[in-house]
Order: C-alpha cells, then sequence, then structure tokens
C-alpha cells in the first residue's frame, strides 16, 4: 500500500503544478497593446484605452543618458508602468512605475541607455493598470 502511494505522489504533484500553471492569470501588461503614435510628445497626445481617458507626454530632451520626464494622465488607473525598448534590440532592464503626484497623474524621471548601433527609434511601452499602449518615438541627435 505504501509504495503505491509513493508513486502516485509525483503523478499528484505533476498534475497539481499543471493545474497552478494553466489556471494562474497572465502577469499584467501582457496580450496585445494598442499603438499611439504621437507627433510632438513634449505637447502630448490623448488616447482611448479601454474606456480610460489617457494621455502621455514628456518634459525635457528626449536623449539617451539624459533625463527626462515621463508624464500620464489617466484619472480611473491604479498603476502605471514604462518600459523602453527597440524594435528587434534587447535594450536591457529598464522599467519604470510612474508615482502618482495627484490624483490620476503619475510621473517618473526616466533616462535611456546608448544604442551602441546609434539607432534612436524607440517604443515606450506603456501599462496603465495591465492595459498596454505602445508609443513609438525618435531620440533628439
Amino acid at each position: 500500500m505504501k509504495s503505491s502511494v509513493l508513486y502516485l505522489f509525483p503523478l499528484l504533484l505533476v498534475a497539481l503544478v499543471g493545474v497552478l500553471v494553466w489556471w494562474h492569470p497572465q502577469p499584467q501588461g501582457q496580450g496585445v497593446s494598442r499603438t499611439l503614435v504621437c507627433p510632438d510628445l513634449h505637447k502630448g497626445c490623448r488616447v482611448d484605452l479601454d474606456g480610460m481617458d489617457v494621455a502621455v507626454s514628456v518634459a525635457g530632451e528626449l536623449k539617451p543618458l539624459q533625463a527626462f520626464q515621463v508624464r500620464v494622465e489617466a484619472p480611473r488607473a491604479a498603476k502605471v508602468e514604462a518600459r523602453f525598448t527597440m524594435e528587434g534590440m534587447d535594450m536591457g532592464f529598464n522599467l519604470y512605475t510612474l508615482r502618482a503626484v495627484n490624483k490620476g497623474v503619475f510621473q517618473a524621471r526616466v533616462t535611456l541607455p546608448v544604442c551602441v548601433t546609434g539607432r534612436r527609434d524607440w517604443v515606450m511601452n506603456l501599462s496603465v493598470d495591465g492595459v498596454r499602449l505602445a508609443v513609438p518615438f525618435v531620440t533628439d541627435l
């Protein structure tokens, strides 16, 4: 009897892990993102993001290794994060959690790394309460 229980234990453990993995919700920020084309991030742009009115803007020069401010206005949001990437290139870990400065207004000072190839085409990937928004932009010379 004890030997059959010992053989069943690994199977039960694998089954339990499988069920937990299958039922586990995806991390926030996963899934399809929308793209916001914003001709001038300094003036800012607005978008309806799954029923949320969201405004995105920056202050300061958009240059690598030079801090600038990212501002997101999302009146009903509780959490806003920004990650900066380049298409087809690993730019390292650069996740910023924007802090609430007023109700529905989130800000962070961010610094972009230097791209060794000289590329200047970036994507600011925002997560507003888990809803993703991609904002492409080009850094200044």
